[in-house]
């Protein structure tokens, strides 16, 4: 393809789009990573693949792929030369194809209702294709039964009536074949590289931010593994520490973390008043701006500072990595309180609120149990209660 056509094509496949150049960049290089890591053939699940290079493609529509609030299937179809017309206005997604919100453009094409009835029966009946769909209309012109064909094909009755009939599938096409795939997949290619060359200084800003990305870890990270690393929302929160907190973790152990964490994770709970799993754990360390605020030594990818409030520290270090969100205690709190089951983020819906913090161990057993041994002569009147074994 000549790259004159191709900027024509570029013009008009973001025309009426009104994407940035930088969201031009960032479609074009999602799919040419996609591409590399997954392959032409392969599912790219959007709910699956927790990777820095398709940020602002989102899920919340439950039938189709978005892109900053826009339909991201007509945007591939059109990076590969398919755009809209009257005699196919609607973009459907092959039977092979097993998520909803795949990004891979190879398997949309636009077409009619007739190819969306034919994809949907593949997905419910793998048997059907159109090479099955031909040689049964073949046969029942030839004078075989509906009946026996449905048995033949392994085709419920009433369906294979409709396909034998023209009712469905009036106008099916074979399968795509390897060769036809292959010259898709390099009009696809050739494209998005054209896109990618057309802006420069976007593309270098991409490329700092996805390998940044990629390679920031959260504190809950261990070394050789691939959890807790390069997997962050648009708040920079720990999307793997995420899927743990709406499982309701919420625990206080050393042993979760990295041994290179242990002493400031360590030093961090040596500055709480850690009391019984329901009551309030003050903060005892800095403070500052007339005793208003907290102040604890922890580094985090996301912040500028190397010091957080005790409570999001809490969070952090109990519940999961957070990011940017800002932490709450509950109303009837004592000041910085740092249990982190009196702990919340607004702005997180669907997540549940523990009842109690599952384990405390900082290397010494049990903590509550470690408090009490070590305050009880400086305070015989308090009584820690402690969590049920």
């Amino acid at each position: 393809m000549e790259e004159t056509k191709v900027l024509e094509l570029v013009n008009k496949v973001f025309l009426y789009s009104e994407l940035t150049p930088q969201d031009q960049v960032a479609v074009a290089k999602s799919i040419q990573i996609g591409f590399q890591i997954l392959g032409g053939d392969q599912c790219w699940s959007m709910k699956k693949l927790n990777n820095a290079a398709f940020k602002g493609f989102t899920t919340v529509n439950s039938t189709k792929l978005l892109y900053k609030n826009q339909d991201a299937r007509k945007l591939l179809l059109a990076l590969s030369n398919r755009f809209w017309s009257e005699d196919k206005p609607i973009v459907v997604r092959q039977g092979q194809c097993m998520y909803a919100h795949c990004l891979n453009p190879a398997h949309y094409y636009w077409g009619t209702r007739s190819d969306v009835s034919f994809e949907n029966a593949q997905k419910t009946h793998t048997r059907i294709n159109a090479e099955v769909v031909v040689k049964m209309r073949l046969e029942r012109e030839a004078g075989g039964s509906v009946l026996g064909i449905s048995r033949k094909y392994k085709i419920p009755y009433h369906i294979a009536r409709r396909i034998c009939s023209g009712e469905t599938y009036v106008n099916v096409e074979p399968d795509q074949d390897s060769a036809s795939l292959n010259k898709l997949w390099t009009e696809i290619n050739t494209v998005c590289g054209i896109v990618v060359n057309r802006y420069p200084q976007e593309v270098k800003g991409f490329n700092f931010n996805y390998h940044m990305t990629n390679e920031l870890e959260c504190p809950w990270h261990r070394k050789g593994t691939a959890e807790h690393k390069g997997n962050f929302g648009l708040m920079g929160e720990c999307l793997d520490c995420m899927a743990e907190i709406r499982a309701g973790r919420c625990v206080v152990d050393v042993k979760n973390f990295d041994y290179r964490w242990y002493w400031q994770v360590k030093r961090f709970w040596e500055q709480v008043k850690v009391g019984g799993s329901d009551e309030c754990w003050p903060w005892v360390g800095a403070t500052r701006r007339g005793n208003s605020e907290s102040i604890a030594y922890f580094p985090s990818p996301f912040h500028s500072a190397k010091t957080q409030s005790a409570s999001r520290v809490a969070f952090w270090l109990s519940r999961g990595y957070t990011g940017k969100y800002r932490v709450f205690s509950k109303n009837d709190c004592q000041p910085f309180c740092c249990n982190p089951a009196h702990l919340t983020i607004r702005e997180l819906n669907g997540v549940p609120q523990p009842t109690k913090v599952t384990e405390v161990c900082l290397n010494h057993g049990n903590i509550f149990e470690h408090y009490r041994e070590t305050n009880v002569q400086e305070e015989p009147s308090t009584t820690l209660k402690l969590p049920p074994a």
